[in-house]
């Protein structure tokens, strides 16, 4: 009886002992992280499992780039999966950019770390254009042809009716239906400094992501570990350090 119930201590010692080694690994060294969720596509797609390092937010050594893992600013009992964008002291310009669908209110809000002295204007000539704004900037010529046109067919009218006649401004699909053509407000521009002590995080896919756009930036703290590598799927092995 004696035997079995010192044999049986020591188990449960093991058990503590092994069990506390775990959990210290995994809340102070590193752990897995399941990604659930768009936000992070294409780098990051659901069912991905991560291995995560939580010594790099302690010993303050984020970097711009950096993929992490932090408590969401408006739920602390979720964590989101994220980019870091802007560092503290960076200047983020935020520009909202209409959606490639032209008759739609719906936009995207872009974003561009600016480099210290440099103006909204140099960032706007040294940055590639996305698909979107080369999009907008062609449906503002189209329409701007279109108004051309209406004006041109109201003056006729009226030379020749003696009226003032009233043309509605249309463009044709590829069904050669009329459409309404929307004239939409210029996209709105601001530049946020990133204070100390806080993060600029934005998820890879920016059209269907919450993150710093939404609620600003986000406070260091909060902040559990960084991406070391994706571990899973096998055949999708990568390094982001």
């Amino acid at each position: 009886m004696f035997k079995f119930l010192s044999k049986a201590l020591g188990v449960c010692g093991y058990i503590v002992q092994y069990g506390c080694i775990t959990h210290c690994t995994f809340e102070y060294i590193g752990d897995f992280v399941v990604c659930v969720g768009p936000s992070m596509e294409p780098t990051l797609t659901t069912n991905n499992v991560l291995i995560t390092d939580r010594i790099t937010p302690r010993l303050a050594k984020l970097q711009r780039g950096d993929i992490i893992i932090t408590k969401s600013p408006t739920n602390p009992v979720q964590h989101v999966c994220k980019r870091i964008i802007g560092m503290p002291g960076d200047r983020i310009m935020t520009r909202a950019s209409f959606n490639l669908n032209p008759l739609s209110n719906t936009y995207t809000i872009y974003t561009a770390v600016l480099p210290n002295g440099a103006s909204e204007q140099d960032v706007d000539e040294q940055r590639p254009k996305t698909k979107s704004q080369q999009h907008y900037e062609a449906m503002a010529k189209l329409r701007e042809k279109v108004d051309y046109v209406s004006h041109s067919v109201e003056e006729t009218q009226t030379k020749k009716q003696d009226t003032a006649g009233q043309t509605q401004r249309v463009a044709m699909d590829s069904d050669g239906r009329g459409m309404e053509m929307e004239t939409h407000p210029e996209p709105r521009t601001s530049i946020v400094t990133v204070p100390r002590g806080h993060l600029w995080i934005e998820g890879d896919n920016v059209q269907n992501s919450s993150d710093s756009r939404n609620y600003g930036p986000v406070p260091i703290g909060l902040v559990k570990s960084r991406a070391v590598c994706r571990l899973w799927p096998l055949s999708e092995f990568k390094l982001f350090i």
